[in-house]
């Protein structure tokens, strides 16, 4: 029987896990490339692009990738870890360790702290690159955006340029603090047919729903009638929420320009919570690759037992659902004002790290 030193075991566990992670990122990062190098396909079709047309649509997608392939991160590693402790489990390494001296626990802490270690990297170095990629990238597709649209926040207020067929509209509306753009006050919507000045649409305060803005008290003045209404219901060719997103896309920033930004659009009235969102879970990067690690031995090396390759696939993309899922519930928990907004960020990680805590601690025979 062969004796492992703990040296020798580490720097082996290491150099195995650093081969699944390696696999897993290089098959994760092809689906990725060629998903997106399909939706860019789709959106690009009626542009007008000269020369090249597929070259600078897979250039695009490849500088948009590296963003998507950090969101998906920790699924990578969750799949990392099944099939390094599968490949552990068929080759029946885990015997010879545990007479050896070792313990499971050894066994899941090593790769375990190496995915903290290698978050910390993710979040401090390849952030920044990733962040000025996703900048470059959402510069070209505003570019080609239908309708031209466009949101400002200033200190002057809203101000919305509004691209509707042959009709082109400035709106302007109070600063607010409400995340959703659900309530606007003191809105004026100038409407242009042609460059020409149409009408002038006045309201104190508008409900926003989708695309339809349920305005009250409102003054509409054209060059020959004034009407006053006490409701009215705008239709916008744009969805105010997803407008939103260009102002305030999170995957713009890295962690070492997150906070000041945040700071700048609080200046302008705005709370920046896609910024919190955003700081808070690469804060909780490190914390959650190393729950994925533990999580990832749940039906491997803790049942001892070599399931189907099938099974494992399933459960692994199971409990990513089911990761996702409490993830995003406890975001949209969090943006309701339901629960602090940092909470609901840190929340499904706390649970995490409690499972893993409790996981490391139990009794293996």
């Amino acid at each position: 029987m062969k004796r492992y030193t703990p040296k020798i075991l580490i720097k082996y566990l290491i150099k195995e896990f650093a081969f699944s992670l390696l696999i897993f990122t290089l098959i994760f990062s092809s689906l990725i490339i060629l998903t997106t190098f399909v939706e860019e396909l789709i959106f690009f079709k009626e542009k007008q692009i000269n020369n090249n047309f597929f070259l600078k649509i897979f250039i695009l997608t490849l500088i948009k990738s590296p963003t998507l392939i950090f969101n998906f991160s920790p699924f990578i590693f969750l799949f990392s870890g099944i099939f390094f402790y599968v490949k552990f489990l068929k080759n029946n390494e885990i015997s010879p360790m545990s007479l050896s001296g070792f313990s499971l626990n050894f066994i899941t802490l090593v790769p375990a702290i190496f995915s903290f270690f290698l978050g910390i990297v993710i979040i401090a170095v390849l952030t920044p690159v990733t962040s000025q990629l996703s900048k470059y990238y959402e510069s070209v597709k505003q570019k080609y955006s239908d309708n031209d649209n466009l949101l400002i926040m200033s200190n002057t207020g809203i101000w919305i340029k509004e691209n509707k067929g042959m009709e082109k509209l400035i709106i302007r509306a109070d600063r607010n603090t409400e995340e959703n753009f659900s309530k606007l006050k003191n809105i004026t919507i100038y409407i242009f047919n042609n460059e020409l000045f149409k009408e002038r649409i006045a309201s104190e305060q508008a409900t926003i729903k989708d695309n339809e803005w349920h305005l009250h008290n409102v003054n509409i003045t054209s060059e020959t009638s004034v009407r006053n209404l006490k409701n009215y219901i705008y239709t916008s060719a744009i969805n105010l929420e997803k407008l939103k997103s260009y102002f305030s896309n999170s995957d713009i920033y890295s962690i070492w320009n997150i906070n000041s930004q945040l700071e700048e659009i609080r200046d302008r009235g705005y709370y920046g919570q896609e910024l919190i969102i955003k700081l808070n879970k690469q804060l909780s990067l490190p914390f959650l690759l190393f729950s994925m690690i533990i999580i990832s031995t749940l039906f491997t090396i803790k049942v001892n037992y070599s399931f189907n390759n099938f099974i494992y696939i399933f459960l692994g993309i199971l409990i990513g659902i089911v990761v996702y899922f409490i993830n995003d519930l406890s975001i949209a928990l969090g943006e309701s004002g339901k629960i602090p907004l940092i909470l609901s960020v840190w929340m499904p990680v706390i649970l995490l790290m409690i499972y893993s805590t409790y996981s490391l601690i139990r009794s293996y025979d």
